[in-house]
């Protein structure tokens, strides 16, 4: 009798435990998939990435030495590279595109990264954080694109 209770046990925490087990799992590949696209888009450009971070949707990574800047971001099965030489860049701006009420609360809509040209004539470069489109709901975005606005407008003081 005591056999077949244990066996019930473990079975029930098995089947309990399942969902976890696959959702990390699954997980873990798709940040091995965004990891080494981030990476040959860098090895395209000759540049290796030294710092880098990996979020649900987007995966964004700097060569500090060359000043480089490769962002990727996912949106149903399409992947979006974009690249940016830091050389070129003269700024770089954080876009909270959203909606205000008459409360002074703001919805957040669109994060977005600017990178302004040094040259008037060539377009700004976008790395578009979030999207409520996209993701429903914020979870860290904003701390995420505060960082690397951070990063980003230190390695162009350092040009």
């Amino acid at each position: 009798m005591e056999l077949g209770i244990v066996a019930i046990g473990l079975a029930s925490v098995a089947l309990c435990a399942m969902p976890f087990v696959v959702t990390n799992r699954s997980r873990k590949t798709k940040e091995k998939q965004m990891k080494s696209s981030l990476n040959d888009i860098a090895n395209k450009h000759n540049c290796q990435i030294n710092e880098y971070e990996i979020f649900g949707h987007y995966a964004i990574g700097v060569d500090a030495n060359k000043k480089f800047v490769f962002f990727i971001s996912k949106s149903g099965e399409v992947l979006n590279q974009q690249y940016a030489d830091l050389s070129s860049i003269k700024t770089s701006e954080i876009a909270n595109i959203g909606k205000s009420y008459a409360r002074k609360e703001k919805i957040t809509e669109r994060l977005l990264l600017n990178l302004f040209p040094k040259k008037t004539n060539e377009s700004d470069t976008v790395f578009e954080f979030y999207d409520v489109e996209v993701n429903y709901q914020l979870s860290g975005e904003f701390q995420s694109i505060e960082k690397w606005n951070r990063t980003i407008n230190y390695l162009l003081k350092s040009n």
